[in-house]
């Protein structure tokens, strides 16, 4: 037998009051008298069997498990918001600003945003990088993705994707070295260079000695997305991160030259601005969104 739900007017009161501070803020948001908005809340009070505010003269403020309450009732209210929307369509149009690093947006998620434009075509979504970092002020940006360690001043940041990184080379360069077999043959062999990523062709294969910067006419670049472009235009082969990978392997511009994949020591973080209270509809569509692309595209295997 499903336990009793509490009063969703209530809950309504409940979470006006804890956000805005005051049951005279809650009452003019939800268009009661004042008595009203206390008298539903010492429903859902009786309902609990606990005390959600603790009342003082000229203030009130949460109790410790009026606090711990709060997170549940704003999650089923975004996602009652997020679900409505979805289904129904919007009131008015969300919008949606997202930052994210060069790498990430040209190779994984620009060749993705039509599919979300289908699914979500209320959302406005804007996109935008580092390079036009300072024509967006801060307080603009909504969600931001960015590849690290996990710990940055003033953000709160849940990992998102874990990344491993996979040698892939042109077809061209498949044809004039074949599959990479070993260390011995990856002397052989025209590598690209990431500044950043020195140790990848190291780890590739960590129990033998450091190989050389590879064949005449080393090629170094300073980010993936551009070693990526780079091995498929010509014979130089790029030890890179897959998900940067996927796109061009599956549209035979780039193969995949060997089996064995290395874990990258850093990963993609979901980073808001430390101090938000939750996440906006708009923001929990675009993350569950991202999570569902990542199950329905899954990694490269050996032979592209």
């Amino acid at each position: 037998m499903r336990t009793p739900l509490p009063p969703l007017p209530g809950l309504l009161a409940y979470e006006a009051t804890a956000r805005l501070g005051s049951i005279a803020a809650a009452a003019d948001e939800l268009g009661l008298s004042a008595s009203a908005v206390s008298q539903r809340i010492r429903v859902l009070e009786a309902h609990l069997g606990i005390s959600l505010f603790e009342r003082q003269a000229r203030s009130i403020r949460l109790t410790p498990m009026g606090q711990a309450y709060l997170p549940t009732v704003r999650g089923a209210f975004d996602d009652l918001s997020a679900g409505t929307t979805g289904l129904f369509g919007p009131a008015g149009r969300g919008r949606l600003t997202v930052r994210v690093q060069v790498s990430y947006a040209m190779t994984w998620l620009v060749p993705r945003l039509q599919d979300f434009h289908d699914d979500y075509p209320h959302i406005d979504l804007r996109v935008v990088t580092a390079i036009w970092a300072n024509e967006v002020p801060p307080h603009e940006v909504d969600l931001e993705i960015r590849h690290g360690n996990g710990r940055w001043t003033g953000f709160t940041a849940d990992l998102l994707h874990e990344d491993q990184a996979v040698v892939v080379g042109s077809p061209a360069h498949l044809e004039a070295y074949g599959p990479l077999t070993g260390p011995a043959d990856l002397e052989q062999r025209p590598r690209v260079h990431v500044i950043g990523y020195d140790d990848l062709w190291q780890r590739l294969f960590p129990h033998t000695p450091p190989p050389s910067r590879g064949a005449e006419g080393t090629i170094t670049l300073d980010t993936t997305v551009a070693a990526t472009q780079f091995a498929t235009s010509g014979l130089h082969c790029a030890l890179v991160p897959e998900r940067f990978a996927r796109t061009a392997v599956r549209d035979g511009r780039l193969v995949v030259l060997h089996d064995r994949l290395v874990p990258l020591r850093q990963a993609h973080y979901l980073l808001q601005r430390e101090g938000e209270a939750h996440m906006s509809p708009e923001g929990r569509t675009f993350v569950q969104w991202l999570i569902r692309q990542d199950i329905e595209d899954p990694p490269l295997q050996p032979g592209g």
